[in-house]
């Protein structure tokens, strides 16, 4: 009751005589978000409160990225602080939030584009010059903009542990988050790979298998990883080496996951719609499923619980018994796609496509031909000693 009272009071109230309150967008755990308007410069912006226990948290984190300047991170304007209160002031960014791309039912190929976009993000917050890890990469953390790019938000502020502990059941558990000495934002492998983990649940979460108006994703109680029918399993393994700790081929930072990630996606990437004359494309364009979705029929019929665990590629033979799909892990936890709804192969033309995907992205330049300079230079010395003494025994000749 004391919380509804308070964001009545807050609605409509003008902050430092600057920043209007206009109305309540998201009400969380730590802070509430309002949309804003700076009445100074004339432009919506975002203003975040914090309740006075989390205020030291939140100062702490504006320090490390009010620097921050890219095109995946939500910009940070202005910070005021109040005896009862902290207010943040960012950029207001109009799009939807992950519940709403979770009901968008997203095709495999813009997930995987989402993931790149974020991978960005935190390439970019990395750095050597920045050191700073995002630790706190909950769906409330995503927003996509109405062009399609996916904005980040939240860095550097103390991990939601009951997000994190709720997912921490899938490929055998281990510590909810790496070295919990550190302070909030600050980077080490560890954190690197927590936050590479965090990408690869988000990404699961919009390709799981859900009711069509969910909002959010329950983690599998037995450990499970389910997914639609439409999505490749190359896409579905990647998530897998991403989430399940005790994969052989476990990806434990961004730059890596980003990689394999763009190979997917140039391969996976829809061709553009034609445009007729006099009307230019959209910047972005989200289509039915029919337009967007690698087509269903390109695939192979399913085949009963296949295990994300078995590498892609290899030389194993297909084989309608699951032994031939062991789990790989020492916990006894098993990472498994739902019967019937995974897909067994890709077709010809995605697995070709795919294959020079991988092979533009990781062939190295062959070294450019250079000129053999003194070879040209004697060659042309012959053709001018040749043509001189045809010119000069002509010469000869005519006058004798």
């Amino acid at each position: 009751m004391r919380n509804l009272e308070r964001l009545t009071v807050e609605t409509g109230r003008v902050i430092q005589r600057r920043y209007l309150l206009q109305r309540l967008v998201q009400q969380g755990q730590t802070c509430t978000v309002y949309q804003g308007f700076d009445q100074v410069l004339q432009r919506v912006v975002a203003i975040k409160s914090a309740a006075v226990e989390h205020i030291p948290a939140y100062r702490a984190a504006i320090r490390a990225t009010a620097q921050f300047a890219h095109p995946n991170i939500i910009d940070i304007y202005d910070l005021i602080v109040e005896p009862d209160a902290l207010y943040i002031v960012q950029e207001y960014v109009d799009g939807d939030d992950f519940g709403t791309l979770l009901q968008s039912q997203l095709s495999p190929y813009h997930v995987v584009d989402l993931g790149v976009q974020v991978c960005q993000a935190l390439m970019y917050a990395g750095t050597p010059v920045r050191k700073v890890c995002h630790g706190d990469l909950t769906p409330s953390a995503i927003i996509r903009d109405r062009r399609g790019s996916v904005r980040v938000n939240n860095f550097a502020l103390p991990g939601d542990m009951l997000y994190f502990s709720a997912w921490n059941n899938i490929g055998g558990g281990g510590p909810v988050f790496a070295d919990p000495e550190l302070a909030a934002g600050q980077a080490s492998d560890g954190r690197r790979a927590d936050d590479t983990r965090a990408v690869g649940l988000l990404l699961y979460q919009l390709l799981a298998g859900r009711n069509p108006d969910a909002r959010t994703v329950e983690p599998p109680a037995d450990g499970r990883l389910r997914f639609v029918r439409n999505v490749p399993p190359e896409v579905c393994e990647l998530v897998a080496r991403t989430i399940v700790r005790q994969h052989p081929q476990y990806i434990a930072t961004p730059e890596a996951l980003h990689a394999e990630l763009k190979v997917l996606a140039e391969a996976l990437e829809p061709p553009a719609p034609p445009v007729s004359s006099g009307q230019l494309a959209p910047a972005y364009q989200v289509a039915d499923d029919a337009a967007v979705r690698v087509p269903q029929s390109q695939f192979a019929p399913a085949r009963s619980g296949r295990l994300l665990s078995q590498p892609l590629g290899g030389a194993r033979e297909a084989s309608h018994s699951d032994a031939d799909y062991a789990p790989h892990s020492d916990a006894g936890h098993t990472v498994m796609v739902d019967q019937n709804e995974l897909p067994t192969a890709f077709d010809t033309s995605m697995s070709s496509k795919l294959a020079v995907a991988r092979q533009a992205a990781y062939e190295t330049n062959a070294p450019p031909k250079h000129v053999n300079m003194p070879l040209l230079i004697l060659f042309g010395l012959l053709l001018f000693a040749l043509f001189f003494g045809v010119g000069y025994y002509l010469s000869t000749v005519l006058i004798h």
